[in-house]
């Protein structure tokens, strides 16, 4: 953002924390490629429970406000 280009294309979540950089919105669903990020509890895990309390928190519903407003999409737990 140091003012060579017009325009740029990233994703939301690398774009909001970029001072000096004005987010206009996203281009068409059609033109799009999501990156999905997905997370489990590996068999053998030295903190099993531990691990899927912080999934668990991750995927409440109080915590989906402050998810999106980093650019990214809801967490579903599936």
């Amino acid at each position: 953002a140091n003012g060579d280009y017009e325009i740029g294309f990233q994703q939301v979540s690398e774009l909001l924390p970029v001072q000096g950089a004005t987010f206009v919105g996203k281009i068409p669903e059609s033109l799009q490629s999501v990156t999905r990020f997905a997370a489990g509890i590996p068999v053998g895990a030295q903190h099993p429970k531990e691990a899927k309390a912080l999934l668990d928190y991750l995927a409440a519903p109080d915590v989906q406000a402050e998810v999106r407003s980093t650019g990214l999409d809801s967490v579903s737990a599936h």
